[in-house]
């Protein structure tokens, strides 16, 4: 398998230091960020194969509009992007904050609820790298039969 550069964004780091040596000892490179801010200067330093991002960060919505700054920039635009997330268990007592996210398309490639089995977002990645390296575009937004 070839390496690819792979970025993890969480504010967890607990999670992102699993999560990372986990696909590093599958021969990925993996850098990571700790908020969308983060996310953008280490984008602006290295362009990865693939993302991997939680929505909850900084602020309640950080990760899905840092999504959606990726997917509207035509330089980042076909990058994969996986959302890791447990927002949906925020979703009765936060509504307020959601219900705007949940009538817009989701800009990302696939959705695992937290916590997430390292098999199946392995399993994710390769399926989206392999798709990636095709001639066509990155693949397109959620498949909500299989959130």
């Amino acid at each position: 398998m070839k390496s690819r550069d792979i970025l993890l964004v969480d504010a967890d780091r607990d999670l992102v230091q699993t999560t990372k040596a986990f696909l590093e000892a599958r021969g990925h490179t993996v850098a990571s960020a700790h908020s969308g801010v983060e996310a953008l200067d280490e984008l602006k330093r290295k362009r990865p194969d693939l993302m991997v991002l939680d929505i909850m960060m900084d602020y309640d919505t950080d990760g899905f509009n840092l999504a959606h700054t990726i997917k509207d920039d035509p330089a980042t635009a076909l990058i994969p992007l996986i959302i890791v997330s447990g927002f949906t268990k925020e979703l009765e007592t936060k509504t307020h904050i959601f219900e705007p996210m949940m009538y817009r398309d989701w800009p990302a490639a696939r959705f695992f609820e937290k916590p997430v089995k390292l098999g199946a977002l392995a399993d994710a990645i390769a399926e989206l790298l392999a798709g990636a390296e095709g001639s066509g575009p990155a693949p397109g937004p959620v498949d909500t039969t299989k959130v």
